[in-house]
């Protein structure tokens, strides 16, 4: 096994200027590598597609060879402190992987572990949604926000806590895990279980939801938009922005399910602003309105009256999730 060529650098080999650090992005479709700086400008970046059949270890090795790549690229000096941004389950004390369900190769996996044994510098790991609340409060959304809750709805579906002005992870890291509620008896199945908050609100649980409703149209004949093409979030999605029946019923549900979880966050927490993530980033006039509607129905005036319902605007969210890890490790490195 080959071992990266990244190296725990002498602090005179910094050039002038802001530290630079190492990201990890680590999803269920695509691994994201960057180096970037402290205050959350991206230098270099590079991705490469998620490989189910590919080991952990050699997913984890060819990341970083391509880190070590991008810091001869960005031509910015070499960086020291990594931060992984990953999927959940994530055991955070341990460092390492429960079942995930979205990367089954990597259930058990001691990610901290291995990376510790190929990667010489102070390095830490954690889910994606609290990593994606982090890069919120620094750069984004929420940065105003005292209490603050990021949803990921992309390849998974979680939720990151920024509570009374610093990250809620709870003792094992697995505060957050919203994919795993069931908001129906029945439905779209995510995290193992039908009519979850994943199965409505991640990229694979929308495409059941679009699935199930081409199978109960069949006799009636499938949308024209859809007929022949895979069906993907973003083709759902787009079709429903295009005024197509079927696909817009489908997205319809999904935020209407994604209003119902944010009535249980609002009447839970309290919080500022609830900021979304990849798909109802991209999407957010079809989620958002839609999404009001039943958080204004189910939760208590006043605290409607306070939330904002807003997308992530950060260009490279994964990127920069996973660099305001990196910058804490460098807060506690100091």
């Amino acid at each position: 096994m080959d071992t990266p060529a990244i190296h725990h650098p002498d602090p005179k080999d910094y050039r002038k200027g802001p530290e630079v650090l190492a990201a990890l992005d680590i999803g269920g479709t695509k691994i994201g590598c960057a180096v970037g700086t402290v205050d959350g400008k991206v230098l270099a970046q590079r991705r490469f597609p998620t490989d189910p059949a590919r080991s952990p270890e050699a997913t984890i090795d060819r990341a970083l060879r391509i880190l070590a790549e991008l810091t001869e690229e960005a031509d910015c000096g070499p960086a020291a402190h990594l931060g992984v941004a990953c999927p959940g389950p994530f055991l955070q004390p341990e460092g390492r992987f429960l079942d995930v369900p979205n990367l089954l190769a990597w259930q058990g996996f001691d990610l901290v572990g291995y990376l510790k044994s190929v990667y010489q510098g102070p390095l830490a790991a954690m889910n994606d949604a609290n990593a994606g609340v982090l890069a919120e409060h620094l750069w984004g959304a929420a940065q105003e926000a005292d209490t603050a809750i990021f949803l990921t709805m992309s390849t998974g579906m979680g939720a990151g806590f920024w509570l009374g002005g610093r990250l809620f992870e709870g003792p094992a890291g697995f505060a957050g895990e919203v994919g795993h509620v069931r908001l129906s008896p029945e439905g779209p199945v995510g995290f193992g279980k039908s009519g979850s908050v994943e199965g409505y609100l991640s990229g694979p649980g929308m495409v059941q939801v679009a699935e199930a409703e081409l199978l109960r149209q069949t006799g009636q004949g499938v949308s024209s938009c859809l007929e022949g093409v895979k069906v993907t979030p973003e083709v759902l999605c787009r079709a429903a922005d295009d005024g197509d029946a079927m696909a817009k019923a489908c997205v319809n549900l999904c935020a209407h399910k994604l209003g119902e979880l944010c009535a249980l966050l609002v009447d839970l927490l309290n919080p500022d602003v609830i900021v979304l993530g990849t798909i109802g980033a991209s999407f957010p006039d079809l989620f958002i309105p839609h999404a009001l509607e039943v958080l204004r129905a189910e939760t208590l005036p006043a605290s409607f009256a306070r939330v904002k319902l807003v997308p992530s605007e950060l260009a490279d969210r994964g990127a920069l999730s996973a660099l305001a890890v990196a910058r804490g490790v460098l807060e506690h490195d100091d």
